[in-house]
């Protein structure tokens, strides 16, 4: 069992599913995996790969509920079973 990623907005149209299973230990090792499946979602979601995992501006990951950003970003670790959701920037006006 793995990590449930679940997919919002125009990243579960990119990704033609609303959510995917994926092994990995730690959120940007997710992040990179993700990318590697699914080009265009890697393309909206990820600012850099090197010399870190970097996501573009406005995109939020929740792990469990809680943004890595609170927790240890790229490096948090992962158990299986862990629920992590990506959500696009959100624009109005």
């Amino acid at each position: 069992m793995g990590v449930k990623v679940k997919l919002f907005a125009n990243f579960r149209e990119e990704a033609g599913e609303a959510s995917v299973e994926i092994d990995a230990d730690s959120t940007g090792d997710l992040l990179l995996e993700l990318a590697g499946r699914y080009e265009r979602l890697g393309e909206s979601i990820l600012a850099s790969t090197e010399p870190e995992v970097t996501t573009r501006d406005g995109v939020t990951v929740m792990l469990n509920g809680r943004n890595i950003s609170f927790l240890d970003g790229m490096s948090t670790e992962l158990e299986a079973g862990d629920t992590l959701a990506i959500f696009p920037p959100i624009g109005g006006g």
